[in-house]
């Protein structure tokens, strides 16, 4: 993910471009560069806390505040003002359109002619023989292949795509590829009884959900 700014965005406060985007006067100082001091209510000033703000004690004149009854607010001063936050003090910001952008691979499978009972899982985490393979900005529709089911699985993987990722994001570039995997079925018995496996891709991966003796003991006379 990567956060971009926007050059030459526009805004209703334009005043003075700085390097190509608006700049606008900050509306928590008016564009004073201070705001007012919170701690005080912007006095300057807060009730003397040995006197309570009457000047006075028991014994006499409050030393602490020489019978002010003010103690000099500490957060600003005594000048009742404080640096604006908003704009660290200058008084104008910097306006533009923040951009968020993010790549992502949106990758689709279908499966052709599967009668060999494997998940979809086993067939995508093993590789085949490539048949087709087309990448650019926009694929088309792979009209006209001998197999109709792929052409018709190409046609409606492009369409969806379109209808989900068109509208909301940018489309960089697209690719397409038909692999031929290679499935074996092996049927066997053992004791008597029909068991089966299945090897499947390149890699020659073994499926065998069936698969008898699965226990192996060792017996220690």
């Amino acid at each position: 993910t990567v956060f971009l700014i926007v050059p030459h965005c526009s805004s209703v406060f334009l005043t003075v471009p700085l390097f190509g985007f608006p700049v606008q006067d900050c509306s928590d100082c008016r564009a004073k560069g201070k705001v007012s001091c919170q701690k005080c209510d912007g006095k300057g000033y807060k009730a003397c806390s040995s006197c309570d703000g009457s000047g006075r004690r028991d014994d006499g004149d409050c030393p602490n505040c020489s019978a002010s009854g003010k103690d000099r607010c500490v957060s600003c001063s005594g000048t009742g003002q404080r640096k604006c936050g908003a704009c660290d003090g200058r008084g104008r910001l910097l306006s533009y359109i923040k951009l968020k952008v993010e790549w992502a691979n949106h990758v689709d499978d279908h499966v052709v002619q599967d009668r060999s009972g494997l998940k979809p899982d086993d067939l995508q985490s093993v590789s085949g023989k490539e048949l087709f393979k087309n990448s650019v900005y926009m694929v088309y529709p792979l009209l006209g292949f001998p197999d109709p089911a792929i052409s018709e699985a190409s046609e409606r993987l492009i369409r969806e795509h379109q209808s989900k990722f068109a509208q909301n994001s940018r489309i960089l570039q697209q690719r397409q590829t038909v692999e031929l995997i290679p499935v074996t079925k092996v049927s066997y018995q053992w004791k008597g009884h029909a068991y089966s496996f299945t090897i499947y891709g390149s890699e020659r991966k073994v499926r065998a959900d069936d698969y008898p003796e699965t226990c192996v003991c060792c017996v220690i006379l």
